[in-house]
């Protein structure tokens, strides 16, 4: 039986370029929260990095109902209660491709993008895959690495070196194991300016 857990997981950015820095980021698992879905929120927060998007993790947020895993708006000043310019809306895991197609016809401005694991795509996404403003990111990953990053968040204070990044690729180190994940981009949002 899953149980709430809040997550301090402690970020240390090592890069190539001789770039370090640390961050700590909260999340909190639900009850029915896998941790799969935890970790695709936070391999969406790494996709982002480089961005200078401010991502706001499990937000307060709700937009005709709908609840984003992660979401930055155009205008970081305004408070998110009052703000309905969004700019990124990120959906991780398991999402109904009528939710996407609801987002994609009520968010037109916004960069809709939906992070799943290893996933097959099926002929019911092909009005997603079609659409201007929805990116599909498969996360590619060995399901012996899924289960070391699960581990690694269930330690206290976890801490994820990332050794290397790319816009596609992204090295994780977790105590003694090193991690490949990969980022494969189904359809492009290249036409959304």
């Amino acid at each position: 039986m899953s149980v709430p857990l809040n997550i301090k997981l402690k970020i240390k950015f090592s890069l190539e370029n001789g770039y370090s820095n640390r961050q700590s980021v909260i999340v909190q698992k639900g009850k029915s929260e896998s941790l799969t879905h935890i970790i695709l929120k936070l391999f969406a927060f790494l996709y982002f990095y480089k961005s200078n998007q401010e991502l706001i993790i499990e937000p307060r947020f709700r937009y005709r109902r709908f609840k984003p895993d992660l979401i930055a708006f155009k205008n970081p000043e305004i408070p998110q209660e009052m703000n309905s310019d969004i700019d990124i809306w990120i959906e991780c895991k398991k999402v109904k491709i009528s939710k996407l197609k609801k987002l994609a016809r009520y968010l037109p401005t916004s960069k809709i993008y939906w992070f799943h694991l290893n996933h097959n795509i099926t002929r019911k996404m092909k009005p997603i895959l079609d659409s201007k403003n929805v990116e599909l990111v498969e996360v590619r990953m060995r399901r012996k690495d899924q289960t070391r990053l699960e581990n690694s968040l269930l330690n206290h204070s976890p801490i994820w070196n990332v050794k290397q990044y790319e816009p596609s690729q992204v090295i994780i180190s977790t105590l003694n194991n090193e991690i490949n994940v990969e980022f494969q981009v189904i359809n492009s949002l290249s036409s959304v300016g």
